[in-house]
């Protein structure tokens, strides 16, 4: 069988090329197949994804108006995705180690009831706590993971969208795996989830520059708008189910829902999160 690699790619130009160049050696000689998701880059990221898929067959470019990774995942699992052994998420700015792919398509062989395995990092100061964690907690982490052929025809019958907009994926892809693919209050099917312990994927740390300064405040913004989300969306969850996941999550931001969450105390966060509360109920009011 072959694998079915999907790659979210969102103004990614510089970090794609490392990313691609280093599929081969993931595969580790398996036979692989490689969807670039281009999802709203206002760089020349679809173009450094094209030159690479004009040179290799195996690659083929997809591209997105909107960058939006929760509407790149569904348009990959109800569209894109063929038959396959396991499908690979990886994103763009990552690098999938030597062996990574052969690693995580063995872990899903291995544990017959995993819908989903998870790689481990090879970089990061923190990769050790996040390595126990995810031995503890079995978890997805987005960077590097996945899905059985299964879990990708159960998404589809049932049929699993996530929200256009949501923010943390994979947070809320280990929460359906959790619970069994149903939602609720019962998370405790950690077998759904296996850890990769030969797989690993590197990336390369934030600096103290311009460039990097901009994207640790983008990636605080995120995360303040990913805990008032998900603070609203899974009480929802437990309460009905993933029924209750709604089309486009900014309908979930309502000026009642948005009043009863506090900023996290901690004195960074907390100034990010009074300011994301504030633009959500500015949208409120507006819409």
């Amino acid at each position: 069988m072959v694998w079915s690699v999907c790659i979210f790619a969102h103004n990614e130009a510089l970090l794609l090329p490392d990313c691609l160049n280093a599929l081969d050696a993931a595969a580790d000689g398996g036979d692989y197949v490689a969807h670039v998701i281009e999802n709203g880059s206002r760089d020349d990221t679809a173009q450094v994804a094209r030159a690479y898929a004009s040179a290799d067959k195996r690659i083929h470019v997809h591209e997105l108006p909107v960058g939006d990774k929760a509407n790149a995942w569904n348009d990959y699992v109800h569209r894109i995705a063929g038959e396959a052994e396991a499908h690979i998420f990886i994103d763009g700015d990552v690098r999938p180690m030597p062996g990574a792919f052969r690693g995580l398509a063995g872990a899903l062989q291995e544990n017959d009831e995993a819908y989903g395995a998870a790689a481990l990092p090879a970089t990061g100061r923190s990769r050790q706590a996040w390595a126990e964690r995810l031995f503890d907690e079995h978890y997805i982490s987005g960077n590097l993971y996945a899905l059985s052929g299964d879990a990708i025809n159960q998404f589809r019958t049932r049929p699993f969208h996530f929200p256009f907009g949501a923010v943390g994926e994979d947070g809320l892809l280990t929460y359906v795996l959790l619970t069994n693919l149903e939602g609720g209050t019962d998370d405790t099917h950690k077998n759904r989830i296996a850890v990769a312990t030969d797989a690993f994927f590197e990336f390369d740390s934030l600096r103290l520059s311009p460039h990097d300064l901009k994207i640790y405040w983008n990636r605080l913004r995120r995360y303040s708008r990913r805990y008032i989300q998900n603070a609203i969306m899974y009480p929802m969850l437990k309460e009905r189910g993933l029924a209750a996941l709604p089309d486009k999550i900014d309908t979930i931001f309502t000026a009642e829902a948005l009043s009863e969450i506090p900023p996290r105390t901690d004195f960074v966060n907390a100034i990010v999160d009074r300011r994301m509360l504030r633009e959500l109920k500015a949208r409120a009011a507006n819409r």
